[in-house]
């Protein structure tokens, strides 16, 4: 495998896009599941060819697969070398037991057929990718719950006043695809699904910053603003 990637480095590139790809997918949906929204739905086929890059996990998550991938790939040449000497030993028996004809069938079948070792390759990643992403999703939406997620106010088209939230508690910023926003109300335990073209405006609340309770509070006069393009 590794073999391959050295001597055509576009391929590498492309798969390591395509799992930083796949890595922000299964974050999303891992994540806005713990939520109750349905973002795989709402989302455009621009947000799943940039969902990797806006989650440094999913950069992670490469750097770590490449060495597990690594590590098979010693084991398979290893055992396929063993293998070829076992073959060429069989081979060269006169008389072989029904035991032995059977595993120089196998052993012909196991070093003709590649096919088995790709699909091996592909379960690592997919099923150690999954797994990685899952609970790394399942650590941050647990940290928004907890109340750990930055803050903002948002002001909806019209609106002189923010959108309230329950308890006076605002609102915790979840993340934002092409067309929707998300934001969840901590005290009543729920997701808003907003759509850009109704936000006036994104701030910055002036209540904790995201981090562990009872962190410094922020200015009330913060300049950062985030207004959608309608």
């Amino acid at each position: 495998m590794f073999d391959t990637l050295r001597r055509e480095p576009a391929v590498a590139i492309t798969l390591a896009y395509l799992l930083v790809a796949m890595a922000g997918i299964f974050y999303n949906y891992w994540f806005y599941r713990a939520f109750g929204i349905p973002v795989l739905t709402l989302s455009q086929i621009s947000d799943f060819l940039v969902a990797g890059l806006q989650q440094p996990m999913a950069l992670v998550l490469v750097l770590s697969t490449f060495p597990a991938c690594w590590l098979m790939d010693l084991f398979n040449a290893r055992s396929r070398r063993k293998d070829m000497r076992n073959l060429e030993f069989l081979r060269s028996v006169a008389s072989l037991s029904a035991w032995q004809r059977l595993r120089l069938r196998f052993l012909e079948w196991r070093v003709a057929e590649m096919w088995y070792t790709q699909l091996g390759y592909l379960l690592v990643v997919v099923v150690y990718g999954w797994a990685f992403v899952g609970l790394y999703a399942g650590y941050r939406s647990d940290a928004i719950r907890r109340g750990l997620g930055p803050r903002v106010e948002v002001w909806m088209n019209g609106e002189q006043q923010p959108l309230a939230a329950g308890a006076g508690s605002g609102w915790t910023y979840l993340g934002a695809v092409a067309n929707y926003v998300f934001v969840y109300d901590g005290s009543a335990r729920r997701a808003m699904i907003l759509p850009v073209n109704a936000i006036a405006r994104l701030q910055p609340s002036p209540g904790a910053r995201e981090g562990a309770r009872g962190a410094v509070p922020a200015s009330a006069g913060s300049p950062a603003a985030v207004a959608p393009i309608p």
